[in-house]
């Protein structure tokens, strides 16, 4: 292990004291329970670090019988460094006899994450489907008391399988949808949160400081939307949700769409930056249904259709212009 390693598992096994102390606190709370999970799930290393402080245990009496010398030479500071805090960390190591059968009934994050480009469909724990489109992130945290889903980044789509005992959570910036035996969809982006309905019945509720104002909460049914923003919540029907959630099917359908969204859609699904070179060109709208990994054959179908010239700059980007006459 390298310098750089070293130090990051020492930090890690320095938290997963940290992390045994609070836990083992009577003042404990749900919140704790879930960013420990959500903590322990980040990095391989913290799964590591929190079962070699543990198993430090057994070797307790062996850690304090480590000579502490008063004033260790420079040339072994680092390995005194670390003696010393072992023996000093061992004292806190007695609470992980008592804690250890706790941890193994705390719930345990699970995260999920998909690629630029990638969709990935996941089985959840208890038969839910959570559907990933592209560089999404959640993090999945089962309890006997609830699922709880937090979406990252990006969108996904979920098809929960009924339980009243256990609550379906998921959340996304502001807002925490609850299904209620359903399927919907959650797009998170740059300021706000789309939720769409396509099966059944959810509850949106905001998340978050509101002072003395009651928390917003809006009830969605199949085809509904709601745009959770810096303009409010605004709820709007839908008419056809086979459009928005097209990504499923690998597929990108535009409907009079402006030719910049189209671009900055594509451009979640490819590394390549598409310029928009004459302003001109900014005001055009598209229609019709493009496949996300073809991206070249998309661009070609834009030049026919528009009248327009891809030029390639660079490997990364591409810029518009009006045809040659």
């Amino acid at each position: 292990m390298n310098q750089q390693g070293s130090e990051q598992f020492d930090n890690a096994c320095d938290a997963a004291l940290g992390w045994i102390a609070r836990l083992r606190s009577d003042a404990v709370s749900e919140q704790d329970h879930q960013s420990f999970a959500l903590w322990l799930g980040e990095d391989n290393c913290h799964r590591q670090a929190m079962d070699q402080m543990l198993e430090l245990w057994d070797d307790l009496g062996v850690v304090r019988k480590l000579p502490v010398e008063d004033s260790p030479p420079r040339e072994a500071a680092n390995s005194s460094r670390w003696a010393f805090a072992s023996a000093a960390l061992a004292a806190c190591l007695v609470l992980a006899v008592f804690l250890w059968p706790q941890l193994g009934n705390q719930p345990v994050a699970s995260q999920y994450q998909t690629a630029k480009g990638e969709r990935s469909s996941i089985e959840l724990p208890d038969g839910s489907i959570a559907l990933l489109n592209t560089e999404s992130s959640i993090s999945v945290i089962y309890s006997d008391k609830q699922r709880h889903i937090s979406l990252l980044r990006g969108e996904a789509w979920f098809q929960v399988a009924p339980n009243k005992q256990r609550p379906f959570h998921v959340d996304a910036g502001e807002a925490r949808v609850t299904a209620l035996g359903t399927a919907f969809n959650v797009y998170l982006k740059d300021g706000s949160t789309d939720v769409t309905v396509t099966e059944g019945v959810v509850r949106v509720s905001e998340l978050g400081e509101t002072g003395a104002r009651a928390p917003s909460t809006e009830v969605l049914r199949v085809n509904q939307k709601l745009i959770v923003g810096n303009n409010g919540w605004q709820v709007s029907s839908v008419t056809d949700t086979a459009g928005p959630l097209a990504w499923q099917r690998g597929e990108l359908v535009a409907q009079e769409m402006p030719l910049p969204e189209l671009l900055e859609q594509l451009e979640r699904y490819h590394p390549t930056e598409i310029l928009i070179a004459d302003p001109d060109l900014a005001v055009l709208t598209v229609s019709g249904v493009f496949q996300l990994d073809q991206p070249q054959a998309t661009l070609r179908a834009l030049e026919l259709s528009l009248g327009i010239q891809a030029d390639t700059v660079n490997a990364t980007t591409i810029r518009l212009l009006k045809a040659d006459q």
